[in-house]
């Protein structure tokens, strides 16, 4: 088994033979139920999922933790967020390190609310 990930290049998938095995049962069942597609796309949803942890850590999304506090920081400090930080977690970080410290700076000077 192999992945193509274009017409020039393509990564072995080693599997034992008792997977091969089941995969090629799996795969014939589909064929025999009509569910080809479905086993596809389940297959394609796993992978993608797979390969993000196959990415270097500063290559992966962004944590939903991170979009947020990088969002605020953009909005109250009026900065562009860049699309970078917003694809990427090493970007991401980049950004929070760059402002954190100046928004601290801004919400501690920022006279307290006070309800009305």
């Amino acid at each position: 088994m192999q992945l193509v990930l274009d017409d020039d290049s393509d990564i072995p998938l080693p599997l034992d033979a008792p997977t091969r095995e089941a995969w090629l049962v799996q795969y014939g069942r589909a064929e025999l139920d009509g569910g080809i597609e479905r086993l596809r796309r389940r297959v394609a949803e796993r992978f993608a999922l797979s390969l993000i942890e196959c990415l270097d850590t500063d290559l992966k999304p962004p944590t939903a933790a991170q979009l947020t506090f990088a969002t605020d920081i953009a909005r109250q400090l009026g900065v562009s967020l860049p699309a970078e930080a917003i694809r990427y977690r090493g970007e991401a970080m980049a950004f929070i390190r760059r402002y954190a410290d100046l928004l601290g700076e801004r919400r501690r000077r920022q006279p307290p609310h006070l309800p009305d």
